[in-house]
């Protein structure tokens, strides 16, 4: 079975076909992507001299002479879904009946987990706060209550899971299950605001630029680029208000399930999350899309002049929005 890069495993725009079992040979080496047109095309290689090589899946018997017809049909299913994250993979999937390989392969990346860190630790945060409070000098972080499973002074331990589960309302057998599902949905939750902050430098760039577009002596006498600028930052600008909103609700989520925290309000919040998980990857999907197109043409607000910028919206920008 082909390696799955982590880059890959870790893109929202990026599904490596090593994740499905194709039983065409040679087809879990590439990957399904949304292009900068956001178009799902199937990477037969990429690399920074030779650049992207790209096909649609009807085309792939260009490359594949017998490929299967159950594997284009699988490929045509998988080509309608809106990102390829790996949170809404696992709804998306379920959902659809397609198996998976390993569902290892629906897992961040270890160095991904490892950047999201700060993300995490106000949430870590708040559930050893609300658990043990701040005088509990035996568990500090996260990594201190996970360690309780395997610390050396077993009273020690016993009674720190107790206190939890007594806490929770749940048995101390379940207290396992909860902290994986805790670390789980509010790695999600990191991993999606994550994405979210990192298009923003963007969207402002493309913002001042349309401005500076319709504002332009020349410009501005092309109603069709004004139109179709105008629109496209209208666009960009309402996506990136839906998402801000959607993690609104579950920063509100969050504080009314620690109002008397239990498990069946953290079970809740757990559906909250995860009924948002294709939405929502789907919004990021679009706006990491077409912002890193942007900044990729774009990467500084020196970098071409209006009327490149210009050109570039009406060639690619405008392309699937």
């Amino acid at each position: 079975m082909p390696e799955i890069r982590d880059v890959d495993r870790d893109a929202v725009h990026t599904l490596p076909l090593a994740t499905i079992p194709f039983k065409t040979a040679g087809l879990g080496k590439t990957r399904m992507i949304k292009n900068s047109h956001l178009q799902s095309v199937i990477e037969i290689f990429e690399d920074d001299s030779a650049g992207s090589g790209q096909l649609a899946v009807e085309s792939l018997h260009q490359v594949y002479s017998n490929i299967e017809a159950n594997d284009i049909k699988l490929l045509r299913s998988l080509a309608k879904l809106y990102s390829y994250d790996v949170f809404g993979l696992r709804v998306q999937l379920r959902n659809m009946g397609i198996p998976v390989n390993d569902h290892d392969h629906l897992k961040l990346s270890s160095s991904k987990q490892k950047e999201l860190a700060e993300y995490m630790k106000h949430f870590t945060e708040r559930l050893i706060m609300e658990i043990y409070g701040s005088d509990d000098e035996s568990v500090k972080d996260y990594g201190d209550v996970l360690a309780l499973f395997r610390h050396p002074d077993v009273n020690l331990a016993r009674e720190k899971l107790r206190i939890m589960s007594q806490r929770l309302g749940i048995d101390i057998a379940g207290v396992p299950k909860f902290l994986e599902d805790y670390g789980d949905i509010y790695l999600s939750v990191a991993y999606f605001r994550q994405c979210m902050d990192s298009v923003q430098p963007a969207i402002d760039d493309f913002e001042s630029s349309v401005e500076e577009i319709i504002n332009h002596p020349q410009l501005k006498q092309n109603a069709n680029l004004v139109a179709v600028s105008t629109r496209l930052n209208d666009k960009i600008q309402n996506l990136n208000k839906v998402a801000h909103k959607r993690f609104a609700v579950f920063s509100q989520s969050t504080d009314d399930m620690w109002d008397g925290i239990t498990a069946e309000k953290f079970s809740g919040f757990k559906e909250l999350v995860e009924a948002n998980h294709t939405a929502i990857g789907g919004i990021l999907c679009t706006l990491n899309v077409k912002m890193g197109a942007w900044m990729a043409k774009f990467p500084n607000k020196d970098s071409g002049g209006p009327v490149k910028r210009a050109d570039f919206i009406l060639t690619d920008m405008k392309q699937g929005l």
